[in-house]
């Protein structure tokens, strides 16, 4: 096999970092759910304290899954549901009902995964050194009961790479032709395990623009209407590392004054898949509150305009050596960049 210049494209790597795989609103207290990443099947639960735990799925006894027939929580532990062997957020057997001593085997048979739940969204760290986990995520203020609400999301799992999803980040020139957009500024900032777009698009009537499938409106007259009601609008989208985008844009014109945080992710299944998932809050910019009917259309254009990166990512292949040309953006850059979450750490 010819080497690869770039370490994610060896195959059977994931890239090291914090990985979305949940809402916090989708996980109650003693929901046990089953999870497919990174090639492996885990199970996540939430325990009567409300802490969350992921853990490889199948016990250690006789191999039976821990969410089959729902799972079997018991207060911050998850008993496996073929012998009631329980096991707690670390994955240590701390009961067998029947045995009068646990094998010391079993003590530390289970892996556990660790995890962090922040912004109202739990992200569990994966790193097949086992290195510990890094402290990059920030918060989002805005978010929550006492702010801007909880997400509205949307999730889909395509056959795509994620080198393909990240590369967007840098990616000037496909508004033109994706989301029907005239770029007014564009530029890109590189950090340590950040990459930051910062752009002002205009809607363009000469701009192309792909069209989901599914979408509960014309989109196409959306878009007439926008660039007829021209909006003063700017966004900052920035990786925090590998899988996970904050996107904060604001939006003023005669009608409507509003700001949103986006969180888009992508987080691999296995060699071939990718969950995507973009999840959006919105919020007034001035004391007068937005129309109820935008709040509700608002997340709804959001998933779509992802949504038509979608229908791109699904269908393409990765050019490992691509023909590029002046106006493409620092593609080049970002894939060194990405690259540093497949190798090792230096030190």
């Amino acid at each position: 096999m010819a080497e690869t210049a770039y370490a994610y494209m060896e195959p059977g790597l994931y890239a090291r970092g914090w990985h979305i795989v949940l809402f916090s609103q989708e996980l109650s207290a003693g929901d046990v759910k089953a999870l497919s990443y990174f090639d492996r099947e885990l199970v996540i639960f939430r325990g009567e304290s409300g802490s969350v735990a992921v853990l490889d799925a199948y016990c250690p006894h006789l191999g039976a899954h821990l969410a089959s027939d729902g799972g079997r929580p018991h207060g911050d532990t998850i008993a496996c549901p073929f012998h009631g062997w329980r096991f707690d957020s670390q994955g240590t057997c701390v009961d067998i009902p029947y045995a009068k001593k646990i094998p010391e085997k079993a003590v530390h048979a289970l892996k556990s995964w660790p995890v962090i739940e922040k912004n109202g969204f739990i992200a569990i760290w994966y790193d097949p050194m086992g290195n510990p986990p890094e402290d990059y995520l920030p918060d989002i203020a805005p978010w929550g009961p006492d702010g801007w609400g909880d997400w509205r999301f949307q999730r889909s799992r395509i056959r795509a790479q994620p080198c393909d999803v990240i590369e967007n980040i840098v990616d000037v020139a496909h508004f033109a032709h994706v989301h029907g957009g005239e770029v007014k500024s564009f530029e890109n900032r590189f950090g340590e395990r950040t990459v930051t777009q910062l752009s002002t698009v205009q809607r363009s009537a000469t701009a192309g623009m792909v069209m989901p499938e599914g979408a509960p409106f014309d989109m196409n007259a959306l878009h007439e209407e926008a660039v007829e009601n021209a909006a003063d609008a700017w966004g900052d989208a920035t990786y925090h590392g590998p899988s996970i985008m904050y996107y904060y844009t604001e939006s003023r014109s005669a009608d409507l004054n509003f700001a949103s945080w986006w969180v888009n992710y992508h987080t691999p299944v296995n060699a071939e898949e990718v969950d995507l998932c973009s999840a959006v809050i919105v919020s007034s910019l001035t004391d007068e509150p937005l129309p109820d009917e935008f709040r509700e259309m608002y997340p709804l254009t959001a998933h779509l305009a992802f949504g038509q990166d979608v229908v791109i990512w699904r269908d393409k292949t990765y050019r490992e050596s691509p023909i590029l040309c002046d106006g493409d953006g620092p593609i080049n850059k970002l894939r060194r960049w990405y690259d540093q979450f497949y190798r090792p750490l230096s030190g």
